[in-house]
């Protein structure tokens, strides 16, 4: 983590069992049930999920090439003060670098107008309304200049809390995250913590510090760019080369996604040809109806795909798309 005053950091900062369990801490400490969180339209799939267990609901904000639809949130905040929902509204969850899943970055300047108009509508809504950056695959970032996180905006580390993780970069199996919060977030988080599991495996904690020490985990990081490089490069290649010009496909600069939109009357979902025929073909995807919240505003889009080159081998990248793109010619 790279933006960071040192004082407030070691004040406020809690290990965790990878970012997940902060997040799902976060949402149990500031909401009650039938309460409101604004997500990214789409957003991490999982957040959802927690959203769903904690009996919350979610409304959802455009997504732009470079980030929220900085207009389209003041819509909403707009509407729920209106209807007299916005105390119910508690934070925006945010995945600011590669998102998962569509791949995008949110710039510095977005992230400013975000926190700029929560703070506008807080008085409205009668309490702090807070952001939660998730910032999971910030060290998995392969080209471009990296971008600040919300923690350097001026003024306003104590409406931000910082969610990362040592797993994604580093070891997948090593559930060690981290968070920065502020008061008075980070003690309820803390309390939560302590009845969730009396503190984050101390063997695991100490590898990880050793790695961080020692060098290692600066050397893995670096390799691993330049394999995801490498892969998402040879993705890119095949996509180029086997899907049908009618498809928008986004290319991301870190992370593990690229992320696929289809003319919107073709359907991706689970239940969709296009999914069923890709499995026949041993080929799986992640539908983009799955990434979208249930928001009774807006139909739920189902033409888009999540395609991760993550895991799979470079022989295995070509052949999947070759394979995915032979589906999406018999549809289009």
């Amino acid at each position: 983590m790279k933006d960071k005053d040192e004082n407030y950091c070691s004040a406020h900062l809690l290990i965790t069992s990878g970012s997940q369990q902060l997040l799902y801490m976060t949402a149990e400490a500031l909401c009650d049930a039938g309460d409101i969180v604004l997500v990214e339209d789409p957003t991490y799939f999982v957040f959802l999920g927690i959203l769903q267990s904690r009996g919350l609901r979610a409304r959802s904000i455009r997504l732009q090439r470079d980030g929220l639809d900085l207009a389209h949130l003041e819509q909403v905040l707009q509407s729920l003060r209106r209807r007299g929902e916005l105390r119910r509204a508690k934070f925006l969850y945010l995945v600011s670098y590669f998102q998962n899943p569509t791949g995008i970055t949110t710039g510095f300047d977005k992230k400013r107008g975000i926190l700029k108009l929560l703070k506008k509508y807080e008085q409205a809504a009668g309490h702090p309304l807070y952001l939660l950056e998730d910032a999971a695959y910030r060290e998995l970032r392969f080209a471009g200049r990296d971008v600040p996180s919300a923690l350097s905006v001026r003024g306003a580390s104590d409406r931000v809390i910082y969610a990362g993780t040592f797993s994604k970069p580093f070891a997948t199996g090593a559930r060690v995250g981290y968070g920065i919060l502020p008061e008075p977030v980070f003690s309820a988080v803390k309390h939560i913590k302590g009845n969730h599991d009396f503190g984050t495996a101390n063997l695991l904690q100490h590898l990880t510090a050793q790695t961080l020490a020692s060098g290692s985990y600066a050397r893995h990081v670096t390799q691993l760019r330049r394999r995801y490089a490498h892969k998402a490069g040879v993705m890119k290649q095949a996509i180029k080369m086997y899907f049908p010009p009618e498809i928008e496909w986004w290319e991301p600069e870190g992370g593990l996604y690229f992320w696929a939109r289809l003319p919107r009357q073709i359907p991706t979902g689970v239940k969709s040809e296009i999914f069923r025929s890709a499995l026949r073909g041993d080929v799986l995807y992640v539908p983009g109806a799955i990434c979208y919240a249930d928001d009774p505003t807006r139909r739920k889009p189902d033409h888009e795909m999540r395609i991760s080159f993550g895991n799979a081998s470079e022989v295995d990248i070509h052949e999947a798309i070759k394979r995915l793109g032979n589906v999406l010619q018999k549809f289009l």
